[in-house]
Parts: structure tokens; C-alpha cells; sequence
């Protein structure tokens, strides 16, 4: 197969993803940090096969006037990579707290620079427990239980679960006019050597469908609010794509 169409494949399918935990002691201790989402801005490398460097992102947490967070996820080709793929992905998310509960506002994926342009946005309206999207015109509106995430907030839903000593994770997601349903398997704890340096994580996978060649593996960071600094993603050992963690600013890091 053809070097180029295969690296496009593995570019696209990281990009579109946004960037897109086993024993019951992990979670003996009381929570030592306040369960909160903290502002910070995050830098991290994505790699294909841990060894190529194709793209970054910067992750950003802000709290708005309002008392509202804004979470937003930028994502660039680089290098070799750009050659290949052009495209600059925007996630963003708009949400407050209800109860260590994520209550997503309205969510913008926005993707330009290349052949696949798209532009999704949601808006929740809780009062009537419902959410509308438009993606290129194309309008749908469906019913939604509380709790219900959108394909960025759920992330940050898992940190706040993580900081309070949570065991289960199952989240209902909006997308494309389907209620989702995002299952993660607790692996344990695990110390990665990142660009930061050792930090202690907790392991998440997720549940998908048997039929599903798609593994997604995300580490959380203990010392970082339970920040993820590690997400793994490919179909199979020999082709994958991995978002890690380089430097960030706004959180104290205390690396081993």
C-alpha cells in the first residue's frame, strides 16, 4: 500500500477524533485536591507509532464572566505531516457545574484547510432537556437525559469523576442526532515517562462494540487534577496514533 495514503488515513482518523482506568484501593484515600476543572493551558504532541511527530494541540480551560468554563481543543499537522493533510481542527465547549456534574451550553467542531471542511455546532437547552445541531445546515433536535456530554466534555466529566474517587464510568453522549453511550474499563495505575517527566496516571480504556478494531486508551495524570496526558488510538498495535503530553501552564505539576 502506498506510504502516503496509509500516513492520510492515520492523520485524519487522529484529527477527526478531537484531540479526537483495577483495584478498588486507588480510590481508598479521600480526595486530596477540591474537585474542580482548574484553568490551564495544555500543550501535546501527536504521534504516529511513538516515533513520528505529525501534528500538536493546545487544550485550553478558561472561566468566563458568567461563572461558565470554555474548554477548547486546537489540533495542526506539522512537519512531514502537513504535506499530507492540511486540515486545522477547533473543538470547543461551553459548560458549567451542576453537583461535580458537566452541564454542556453549546459545543462547536469546526474543520478547515482541507477536503473534508465541516462545521457542527449544538446547543443544550436543559430546562427542556434537549439538545438542536446544525452541521452544514443540516438541523436535527432529540430528547436527552441529565448528564448527557458532547464529544469534547466528556473528558473533562471523567477528571471530575477521577477526583472523586469514582469506580464507575459510563457517559450518554450527544452525536449526530444519536444518543451514545461511552464506557470506560478501569486498568489500574501505571508511571509514564512524558516530556514533563514521570508522572503517576490512572489507566482508562474504552468499551466499544465486539465487533470494534478501535482500542482508546487514556492516562490521567493524579498530580494534574486528573488532567489526561496520554490518549491512545489505532486499530491495532502496528498503527496508531498517540496524543501526549509536552508542557503545560495554569496547573501545579509535581512529576516523580
Amino acid at each position: 500500500m502506498d506510504s502516503s495514503v496509509t500516513l492520510k488515513s492515520a492523520l485524519s482518523s487522529a484529527l477527526a477524533g478531537g484531540w479526537l482506568l483495577t483495584s478498588s484501593l486507588l480510590y481508598a484515600e479521600v480526595p486530596e485536591q477540591p474537585v474542580e476543572i482548574p484553568p490551564f493551558i495544555a500543550h501535546y504532541e501527536l504521534l504516529r507509532n511513538d516515533n513520528m511527530k505529525i501534528g500538536e494541540v493546545k487544550r485550553t480551560a478558561t472561566t468566563q464572566e458568567d461563572g461558565a468554563t470554555v474548554f477548547e481543543s486546537y489540533s495542526k499537522t506539522t512537519g512531514l505531516a502537513a504535506l499530507f493533510i492540511k486540515d486545522k481542527i477547533t473543538e470547543r465547549t461551553t459548560f458549567t457545574l451542576d453537583s461535580n456534574t458537566i452541564q454542556p451550553q453549546n459545543y462547536l467542531y469546526d474543520r478547515q484547510g482541507g477536503k473534508r471542511a465541516r462545521t457542527a455546532k449544538l446547543n443544550f437547552d436543559w430546562a427542556k432537556k434537549s439538545v438542536s445541531n446544525a452541521i452544514n445546515g443540516d438541523a436535527w433536535k432529540m430528547e436527552i437525559p441529565l448528564g448527557t456530554q458532547d464529544k469534547l466534555s466528556y473528558q473533562l466529566q471523567l477528571m471530575l469523576d477521577l477526583q472523586a474517587g469514582e469506580k464507575h464510568f459510563e457517559y450518554p453522549v450527544a452525536d449526530g442526532g444519536i444518543l451514545k453511550h461511552y464506557r470506560f474499563i478501569l486498568l489500574g495505575s501505571e508511571t509514564i515517562d512524558t516530556p514533563m517527566g514521570k508522572l503517576e496516571t490512572i489507566k482508562l480504556k474504552r468499551e466499544r462494540a465486539a465487533n470494534s478494531k478501535r482500542k482508546t486508551t487514556i492516562w490521567f495524570a493524579k498530580s494534574l487534577h486528573y488532567l489526561p496526558v496520554r490518549i491512545k488510538q489505532g486499530k491495532s498495535e502496528d498503527e496508531f496514533i498517540t496524543l501526549e503530553i509536552k508542557k503545560i501552564e495554569g496547573i501545579a505539576a509535581n512529576p516523580l
